[in-house]
């Protein structure tokens, strides 16, 4: 385990990914990490049905990931006594994480005002779903809505009369959990220099527009831009197949680089320099028929062929992986970006580790997501309360 963050305990009242990928970062960097959940487990615990996965007790593949290396703590903050426990086991904290809605923390007695008298070295981190203030600001939210198609990301990422795609849930959610981190790391910084705490406050609204910057750029009136567009992207922008069925695409910024490198190694020579694609406007303005020439050449060698001939040249390139195969890319194992883990049940896991790796430092060990209110005990006894008080909670 990394020792970066020894010593720091972080109480984390989150549910399904942002806000528990954030806490698991920080558990695998060292710090304590105590995962208040309601009796009945978080929403994150059953969701594995809606991908097709198992979601047992002893076999919950989908929550994983967000949870290793952390504790697990059952209160049912419903009841006075659940929310005293609560609030001294934040009053022992050295960061809240939380992406309850404001409303529901303020019943609680567990919003920022009603916390920074009583813990004012404490880091108070609110993660929602638009924002404080405006309009939404009491909306719920998941990041296919807030995240995706609130930041203009799915109409600019659709070519005209095409339906926008549906992105894989939590795949935002996780971009918003690294930003979230960088608040927490910078507090704790500025904390050690003054001794006071800090309230963060971030969004999956906030992240998308910080993450789709050029489109918000792009999309302002003084550029006349339309979403969705009409083709007028390169015709080597797109992957094209290979003679044994696999996806394999090439990318350069510059065109008059690119093509000529490309169109050399599989067998088009005698187009480069012609007027109809040697400038870039020219290409785009032939798009179907240079792609038509370029699918053709492409579909008469193995990915294999082209992989190795872009590579050997000094040519960006990548074969499309399917799900299927990121758990075996050897790539990935090489760089310790994978790791296994056994399930309560005795079946193995490959999940991706944390992507940061300090120095040579080995990667941490990956303790597999704790029982639901696995470590209740223990924690409640390390805040002082008796074991009649225990069993009185429960």
């Amino acid at each position: 385990m990394s020792n970066h963050l020894e010593g720091i305990r972080v109480v984390e009242l989150g549910t399904h990914v942002a806000v528990p990928k954030a806490a698991r970062i920080m558990a695998d960097w060292g710090a304590e990490v105590i995962k208040v959940e309601p009796p009945k487990g978080e929403p994150w615990r059953y969701v594995g049905p809606g991908y097709e996965m198992p979601a047992g007790p002893d076999n919950n593949p989908i929550f994983e990931v967000e949870n290793i290396n952390k504790k697990s703590v059952a209160l049912n903050l419903k009841t006075p006594e659940g929310q005293a426990a609560m609030k001294t086991l934040i009053r022992s904290a050295d960061v809240f994480i939380t992406n309850t809605r404001t409303k529901a923390l303020e019943k609680l007695g567990l919003s920022y005002e009603a916390l920074r008298e009583e813990c004012p070295g404490l880091i108070y981190v609110h993660f929602g779903a638009f924002g404080q203030k405006g309009p939404e600001k009491d909306f719920p939210g998941f990041d296919i809505a807030s995240f995706w198609a609130k930041s203009g990301t799915l109409v600019e990422w659709t070519l005209a009369d095409d339906k926008p795609f549906k992105p894989q849930p939590g795949f935002g959610d996780g971009a918003c959990g690294a930003i979230m981190l960088d608040g927490i790391l910078a507090a704790l910084i500025k904390r050690g220099r003054t001794g006071r705490g800090e309230h963060i406050q971030t969004s999956l609204y906030s992240a998308a527009l910080w993450y789709n910057s050029i489109g918000l750029i792009c999309g302002q009136p003084r550029y006349g831009l339309k979403f969705p567009k009409e083709i007028h992207t390169d015709p080597l922008v797109p992957p094209y197949k290979s003679k044994d069925g696999y996806w394999v695409m090439a990318s350069s910024p510059s065109w008059s680089d690119l093509y000529p490198k490309v169109f050399r190694l599989i067998g088009l020579e005698s187009y480069i320099g012609d007027p109809m694609l040697h400038e870039r406007d020219a290409a785009r303005a032939n798009y179907h028929k240079v792609c038509a020439l370029i699918a053709e050449a492409w579909g008469g060698m193995t990915a294999d062929e082209l992989m190795s001939a872009f590579s050997q040249n000094g040519i960006v390139c990548s074969r499309l992986l399917g799900p299927n195969e990121l758990y075996d890319d050897e790539q990935a194992w090489a760089n310790d970006y994978l790791t296994r883990v056994t399930l309560e049940n005795g079946d193995d896991l490959v999940v991706p580790r944390v992507p940061v790796q300090f120095g040579d430092e080995e990667p941490p060990a990956q303790r597999i997501a704790p029982a639901l209110g696995a470590d209740t005990e223990e924690v409640l006894t390390g805040l002082g309360y008796t074991r009649e008080q225990i069993a009185a909670l429960k």
